[in-house]
């Protein structure tokens, strides 16, 4: 989606693989530089991994993709996205390995983070272990993941990449250009957002009450084929239980739920604000 119309900017967009919204391909040579394999276990299916020698494959033939398209291009830049990049690349060496494979092939690169509420965060990060499968209730959910420190990871990019290559930004609506991601985004990247095609919300949070179906049914079913597809039998039984939950009541953290939450994050949060957006009051 606005491949073209990116390109008549001067933008190249190359997804290596075009169906998958995040591009694995960044982070995924990232850690076969430094000799690591990708964890989760349906990313690895998802990628066709089936060992080591797969995913050392997949990483060549994507050096010599993008070799081959910026041979063919005049364009003049380069953009690409990936939100597994900050989820796997947890270290210095990784994050200097992504690093060293951008700067051998562009004259100047520059990264674009965006700080997400702590509580925002939480409620994905549950939706999603629920969607791959889990079992366990969100007050177990937020003891364990609560704790979501933005500074100790904004210190390793800052260490690697320096600050001057680092464009940070905050993804709260009062943070954001016209109160909007897209259109934050295109302002800090500098593109003309006039013509170009909004993409639909995807992966969005589970309500409360397909929540509480995919609990039961992880109990019993696997979310997974062995194939790295969709279970047939999880997807039918989805489809057939859901009016049995009806209801779109959102995810949503008790006032007691935020002041805990809020309270183990403060310092982290703080040391951002300080040195980052000390015109701010509070960082979110």
């Amino acid at each position: 989606m606005n491949r073209a119309a990116l390109a008549e900017q001067g933008l190249l967009n190359a997804p290596f693989n075009p169906a998958f919204g995040s591009q694995f391909e960044l982070p995924v040579t990232a850690l076969e530089a430094c000799g690591c394999e990708i964890a989760p276990d349906l990313e690895r299916r998802r990628l066709g991994f089936r060992n080591p020698n797969d995913q050392r494959a997949y990483v060549g033939e994507y050096a010599r993709f993008l070799e081959a398209r910026l041979a063919a291009t005049e364009l003049p830049n380069f953009i690409a996205s990936s939100e597994h990049i900050h989820a796997w690349l947890t270290t210095l060496e990784r994050i200097a390995a992504l690093d060293e494979f951008l700067c051998a092939r562009f004259s100047q690169v520059t990264y674009l983070l965006y700080l997400r509420p702590q509580e925002e965060l939480v409620t994905s990060s549950y939706s999603e272990a629920i969607r791959r499968g889990a079992r366990h209730d969100f007050a177990t959910h937020l003891d364990r993941h609560g704790k979501i420190d933005h500074w100790r990871s904004l210190k390793r990019w800052l260490e690697v990449v320096g600050r001057d290559r680092l464009e940070l930004r905050l993804m709260t609506r009062d943070a954001l250009v016209g109160g909007d991601l897209l259109q934050d985004f295109c302002a800090v990247a500098g593109i003309n957002l006039a013509g170009l095609e909004r993409p639909p919300r995807v992966n969005t949070s589970l309500t409360q009450e397909e929540i509480a179906l995919r609990r039961k049914l992880n109990a019993v079913l696997p979310v997974q084929a062995r194939s790295g597809g969709p279970n047939p039998l999880y997807t039918s039984a989805l489809r057939l239980l859901r009016p049995l939950f009806p209801g779109q009541g959102r995810l949503r953290l008790t006032g007691a739920q935020v002041a805990t939450l809020r309270a183990r994050n403060h310092e982290s949060n703080e040391k951002i604000r300080k040195r980052f957006f000390y015109h701010r009051e509070a960082l979110f």
